[in-house]
C-alpha cells in the first residue's frame, strides 16, 4: 500500500507544531510554515486498504491526542457536530500529556442544544437559563462517567448515538469534566461580539431553531470556528510537542465534504494557522477538490514514496486562487510481490505457488490479495493444488449464513468491487473490457446501446475511482520470461499508450463477458471493424484473435517478419496481439503444455501445418498472458514450449536469426 510514505509525510506533518515552539523549530520554519498544514487525503479503488492505513496511522499517533470519525458508517452529520464527536475523542487525556479542553464549543455545543430556550427579552433570565443548563451538564456527565455502558453513549467515533447536543456537550471534556468557571470565563468571553457575549449566545440559540439554510450554515460555522479557537487557544496555553490528529475515513460519502469545506474556509479566513492535522480518505477523487491534473483522477495525485511537506508547499500558487491547494492528494499503490509473498507466508509454507499466482492475478490490490491467499489456505495439502490454484476464481465461496455454498469467488470479488455503481454501469463496464484500452470502447460506441445516464458517467466513475492505469509493458516479462520494458520505443509506430482498466478488474470483466459467448464474439468483432476503419492494424488482429481467428494474427505476424524493419519491432507486434484475451484462458484440469499444440491445430488447421513454429509460439503466448498458465512460479511449463519455437523461428529466418535467439534465452 505505499505506507512507509504516507507514514514519514504523516509523522513530518504532525511534528511541525504551528506555535514554533519545538524543540527543532527556527525562525525561518515558523516563516515557512504560514501556509499551515495540507488536508492529506489517501486515494485509491475501492479495497485498496484506505482504512487499514488511516487505523495503522491512528495507533502511530495513539500516544498524543487524536480522533477517527468514519462519514460511510455513521449517519449524516451536521459540521457541527462532527466537529463535536472530534473533540470528544481528542479531549482524552494521554499519560505525559495535558489534556485538551474544549471550553468554547463546549459552551456552543450547549446552547444549540434543541432542549434549550434562552429569552431574548430578558438578559436575566436568559443568563439564568444558561447557568442553569450548565449545571444539569455537569450532574449529566458524572452520572455518565459512573454507567458501565457509557461506551454506548456516542455512535461516531465508534460509539453509538446520543440523544442530544447537550449531553454531547458535557462529555467534551478534561476528564471526567470541564470546570464550569473554564466554560463560563473562556468560553463566554469568545462569543463577545457586536453585542455582550450573553446576547451573542442567545441570538445563536434563536439561529438554531431555524431551518433556514443560512441560518444552520452560520450555526455550524460558529461553533467549527469554537472548534478551531479551542485548538489555538489550548496550543497557546501549554507546551505540545505534536499537532493533533483527525483521521476522516469516506469523505466521499454523504456529510465529509460539508464538514471539511467549512473547515478550509474557516483556514483561509484565519489570521494564524491551527495545530489540527487532518488525514482523510476517498474512492472517488471526484469528490476531492484539489489542484486539477490532466489524467483521467482530474486532481493532481502523488506516490507516497516521493510525498512529503516540502513537495506540497513548493505547489501552493502565489497568491492561492481558491483552496484546492490546501488538499494534498497520495495515491494508495498496490502491493508488491515481495509483500503479498509476507502476507501469504504461512499459505506459502504449505502452497509455494499461491502467493506468486495471487500477486500476478489481482496485480497486488490489498483487499484481492487478502480474499484470494484465503481461498488458497484451503487448497494447502492437496495432491492436484496446481489443478486447483488454476481453478481458484472458480471456488464456492463460503457464505455466512450457513447455506452449503456461495457464489464463485471471482463472481463475488467483482460484485464487491462494483458494489456501489449500478446495475446498467456494470453491465456497461462488463462490454466495455474487451477493448484494449477504456477510451477504444468508449469511441468506438460500445456504450450507444446502454441508458443516458451510463453514456455520461461511466468513463469518468473508472477514471476517477481510480480503476484507469498506465499500460503494462507487453513483452517476455508479461509472459513468464525474463526482461521487463525493453521493447518500449522499438515500433515505428506503437500503440497509444492511453489507459487501460486495471488488469485483475479486466480479468474479472471478461470472465463474466465469457460467459455470454455470443456477446463476447459480436463485441470484439464491432472493435475488431472500427480499428480497421480508423487504420489501427495492430488492434485489428488483436480482436481477431480475440474472436479465436489465429490463422489471421499468424498471416499477420508472418508479413511483419519481412516487411518490419527489425527484430525489435517484430517483438513488439507480436506481444502486442497475444495480449489478446482468451474466452477461455484456463481449463483447470489440463496444463497449459498440453492445451497448446491442441488449440493451436484446432483454430488455425492451415498454418499449424505450414507455418507450425509461429502458430504454436502466438498460441503459446497467448496462453501464457493469464498468470495460471504459467505455472510453477518458478519455471512456467510453457517456457520451453516458447523458447523452443523462437529458436525453430530463428532457424528459418535469416533477418531475424540473432535477435530471435535472444528473445528465446529469456526463457531459459
Amino acid at each position: 500500500m505505499g505506507i512507509q510514505g504516507i507514514e514519514d509525510l504523516f509523522q513530518e506533518c504532525r511534528t511541525r507544531v504551528q506555535d514554533g515552539r519545538t524543540a527543532t523549530a527556527t525562525a525561518t520554519t515558523a516563516a515557512r510554515d504560514r501556509h499551515g498544514l495540507p488536508v492529506i487525503t489517501l486515494v485509491g479503488t475501492r479495497g485498496s486498504g484506505k482504512s487499514t492505513a488511516l487505523n495503522w496511522l491512528g495507533y502511530l499517533g495513539s500516544h498524543r491526542p487524536h480522533a477517527l470519525y468514519d462519514f460511510g458508517s455513521a449517519a449524516r452529520r451536521r459540521p457541527h457536530e462532527v466537529a463535536g464527536r472530534l473533540a470528544y475523542g481528542l479531549s482524552h487525556r494521554f499519560p505525559r500529556q495535558p489534556a485538551l479542553r474544549f471550553p468554547r464549543l463546549t459552551l456552543g455545543l450547549l446552547v444549540v442544544d434543541p432542549g434549550l430556550s434562552l429569552d431574548p427579552n430578558d438578559a436575566r433570565r436568559a443568563g439564568a437559563q444558561l447557568r442553569r443548563a450548565l449545571q444539569e451538564v455537569r450532574e449529566h456527565t458524572v452520572a455518565a462517567e459512573r454507567a458501565a455502558d457509557v461506551a454506548d453513549l456516542l455512535q461516531d467515533l465508534s460509539l453509538v448515538q446520543i440523544p442530544g447536543a447537550g449531553l454531547l456537550a458535557g462529555l467534551i471534556r478534561r476528564p471526567p469534566n470541564i470546570p464550569l468557571g473554564i466554560a463560563r470565563r473562556t468560553g463566554l468571553s469568545w462569543y463577545a461580539g457586536p453585542h455582550t457575549p450573553l446576547d451573542e449566545l442567545v441570538a445563536l440559540n434563536r439561529l438554531s431553531k431555524s431551518e433556514a439554510d443560512a441560518d444552520r450554515a452560520a450555526v455550524d460555522r460558529r461553533l467549527c470556528e469554537a472548534f478551531l479557537a479551542d485548538l489555538r487557544g489550548e496550543y497557546a496555553r501549554r507546551k505540545r510537542d505534536r499537532n493533533c490528529v483527525v483521521l476522516l475515513d469516506n469523505i466521499d460519502t454523504e456529510g465529509g465534504r460539508e464538514f471539511l469545506d467549512l473547515l478550509l474556509r474557516l483556514r483561509d479566513a484565519a489570521t494564524a494557522p491551527d495545530p489540527l492535522l487532518v488525514v482523510a480518505t476517498a474512492s472517488d477523487t471526484a469528490r476531492v477538490p484539489g489542484p486539477f491534473a490532466r489524467g483521467p483522477a482530474g486532481v493532481r495525485v502523488h506516490p507516497p514514496e516521493r510525498s512529503s511537506y516540502e513537495d506540497w508547499e513548493r505547489a501552493v500558487p502565489e497568491p492561492p486562487p481558491d483552496s484546492s491547494w490546501r488538499w494534498y492528494c497520495v495515491r494508495l499503490r498496490d502491493l508488491t510481490q515481495g509483500e503479498v509473498a509476507q502476507l501469504g507466508s504461512e499459505v506459502a509454507a504449505r502452497l509455494p505457488e499461491a502467493p506468486p499466482l495471487v500477486h500476478r492475478l489481482t496485480g497486488g490490490h490489498p483487499w484481492s490479495v487478502s480474499r484470494l491467499l484465503d481461498a488458497a489456505a484451503l487448497l494447502a495439502g492437496r495432491d492436484d493444488h496446481e489443478t486447483a490454484l488454476r481453478g481458484i476464481l472458480s471456488l464456492p465461496v463460503r457464505p455466512s449464513d450457513g447455506t452449503p455454498s456461495g457464489p464463485p469467488l471471482g463472481r463475488a470479488v467483482l460484485h464487491d468491487l462494483l458494489q456501489d455503481l449500478t446495475e446498467d454501469q456494470r453491465a456497461a463496464l462488463v462490454v466495455c473490457a474487451a477493448a484494449r484500452t477504456f477510451d477504444s470502447a468508449c469511441d468506438a460506441g460500445l456504450l450507444d446501446s446502454f441508458s443516458i445516464h451510463t453514456r455520461n458517467t461511466l468513463a469518468g466513475l473508472a477514471g476517477t475511482r481510480l480503476w484507469l492505469v498506465d499500460p503494462e509493458p507487453q513483452d517476455a516479462g508479461a509472459r513468464g520470461g525474463r526482461g521487463s520494458g525493453y521493447l518500449e520505443h522499438a515500433h515505428p509506430h506503437p500503440l497509444p499508450g492511453t489507459p487501460e482498466l486495471h488488469p485483475w478488474l479486466r480479468l474479472l470483466l471478461l470472465q463474466k463477458l465469457a460467459r455470454r459467448r455470443g456477446v463476447w464474439d459480436d463485441t470484439h468483432a464491432h472493435l475488431q471493424n472500427w480499428h480497421r476503419l480508423h487504420g489501427h492494424p495492430l488492434d485489428v488482429t488483436y480482436h481477431a484473435l480475440a474472436r479465436g481467428r489465429l490463422d489471421d494474427a499468424v498471416e499477420h505476424l508472418a508479413l511483419g517478419l519481412t516487411e518490419l524493419p527489425d527484430t525489435d519491432a517484430w517483438l513488439y507486434e507480436l506481444y502486442a496481439v497475444t495480449a489478446a484475451p482468451l474466452r477461455e484462458p484456463v481449463v483447470p484440469q489440463w496444463t497449459a503444455a498440453v492445451r497448446v499444440d491442441g488449440l493451436a491445430a484446432d483454430l488455425a488447421p492451415g498454418s499449424f501445418t505450414t507455418r507450425r513454429a509461429l502458430t504454436v509460439l502466438v498460441t503459446a503466448l497467448w496462453l501464457a498472458a493469464d498468470p495460471r498458465n504459467r505455472l510453477p512460479s518458478g519455471s512456467p511449463e510453457l517456457n520451453l514450449t516458447i523458447g523452443s519455437m523462437f529458436q525453430d523461428l530463428a532457424l528459418h529466418s535469416d533477418p531475424r536469426r540473432v535477435g530471435l535467439r535472444h528473445e528465446a534465452a529469456k526463457y531459459h
